[in-house]
């Protein structure tokens, strides 16, 4: 896709969708409530909506600044209509000063991704959940598991399964402080296979559904090659989060702005029925694409959700 090929379905989407977004006037920052109520109660409702903020690691970084361009990110996502933000980082923040940060902007956290470790490389879990009291987080986990390729720890099914029953440790352990552990899924989880069973097969079937469960990423499972609606269909209302971003197949299947690509999301959506608690809109960076806007990532894939029916 050319670069004025996709400005113009981008402005085309945007106008298409172009919506007050759902909820009481009030409720919403200033600029959003003034705009037309089109798409109110026909799509996935604010409450439900999030972010994940590694859609703006490349503005965020890391170093000098870290925390002012950390601090714009959520001023802007708030002005968008954002309700809720998933983050990866609190940027050198304790947990009572980014809880501060989050009540300035009229935020929450719905979830957030922070290592848990592995039975090589156990976590804090307590410090962990102390600070997703404090953050009033209810759902946590690993941006990825112990599997990738990146990080190498699991290697046989026994490790796989090993890794599962550290993981239903620290779901139970969540669970009786009023938390729960999620598994963020890239594609290696379906790609990987024991016989019959992929190393998502194990980590379900090793873990009971009351300590753990899944925030399936629907890109991840799809570029693996499978159907998201399978997968949903298989392991019902144990799949509670859905990272949502979309896939262009003209372009090595790489990640897509969502509604852009080729995934059927209204199809997934209804799958997953009532059981779904947050859609989070999510666009990994291309750190050295200089024409990545992640703040048009984030607000078309607001757009989309706020008025896709399912």
């Amino acid at each position: 896709m050319t670069t004025s090929l996709r400005a113009v379905l981008v402005a085309v989407l945007s106008a298409v969708l172009f919506v007050g977004l759902a909820g009481t006037a009030s409720a919403a920052p200033p600029a959003q409530a003034q705009a037309a109520s089109d798409c109110a109660g026909r799509g996935v409702p604010l409450s439900k909506i999030s972010v994940q903020l590694y859609t703006f690691a490349g503005v965020i970084g890391g170093g000098a600044g870290e925390q002012e361009r950390h601090e714009e990110v959520l001023r802007s996502l708030a002005e968008m209509g954002y309700r809720n933000v998933e983050p990866y980082t609190l940027s050198g923040w304790t947990a009572e000063e980014y809880a501060a940060l989050l009540d300035e902007y009229g935020l929450k956290a719905s979830a957030r991704h922070v290592d848990v470790g592995s039975q090589f490389t156990p976590a804090d879990i307590e410090q962990i959940l102390e600070d997703n009291r404090t953050l009033g987080i209810k759902y946590f986990g690993s941006g990825s598991t112990a599997g990738a390729p990146w990080i190498g720890q699991l290697r046989t099914e026994a490790d796989w399964v090993a890794y599962a029953q550290y993981l239903d440790a620290v779901g139970e352990q969540a669970r009786k402080a009023g938390q729960t552990l999620m598994v963020h899924n890239h594609d290696f989880e379906f790609t990987t296979v024991f016989g019959d069973r992929t190393a998502f097969d194990i980590l379900m079937q090793h873990t009971q559904a009351k300590n753990v469960v899944s925030q399936l990423d629907l890109y991840w499972v799809s570029y693996a090659g499978l159907d998201p609606v399978d997968v949903i269909e298989e392991y019902g209302n144990r799949i509670q989060l859905l990272h949502v971003k979309d896939l262009n197949p003209d372009l090595n299947r790489r990640i897509e702005i969502v509604g852009l690509g080729n995934i059927d999301f209204p199809s997934i959506f209804a799958a997953a029925g009532g059981s779904t608690r947050y859609f989070v809109v999510e666009h990994d960076p291309r750190f050295t694409d200089l024409e990545f806007d992640p703040y048009e990532a984030a607000e078309v894939g607001l757009e989309y959700l706020t008025c896709t029916t399912y």
